[in-house]
């Protein structure tokens, strides 16, 4: 979210630099909300608590993108665990036709 759109969004409190966007800018995209309805939460819980927390939402982001990365890792390797079977599979068919 761009920082002209947060400030149109919020009722009560007010951001005013780039840096306090990007510091409540992880806790955005791990809650995944509606623009209209992070700003709610922020207007009702005071920006100052969300900012004080800034280390924390970071932290939170990285370990849900580690978490995604070992997730995507793990489907990648049975998957090429399956491919190497199956392609054992065809070759043993493969090798073993004969011409009628």
């Amino acid at each position: 979210m761009l920082l002209e759109e947060m400030q149109e969004r919020l009722k009560k409190a007010k951001i005013t630099t780039q840096h306090q966007l990007w510091q409540i800018n992880p806790i955005y995209c791990l809650l995944d909300f509606d623009k209209d309805d992070f700003c709610k939460l922020i207007d009702a819980i005071g920006l100052d608590k969300w900012l004080d927390k800034s280390d924390h939402w970071k932290r939170l982001d990285r370990a849900e993108q580690e978490l995604s990365a070992k997730e995507r890792y793990i489907k990648a390797k049975a998957r090429l665990a399956d491919l190497e079977t199956e392609k054992a599979e065809l070759e043993e068919i493969v090798n073993g036709y004969k011409a009628i």
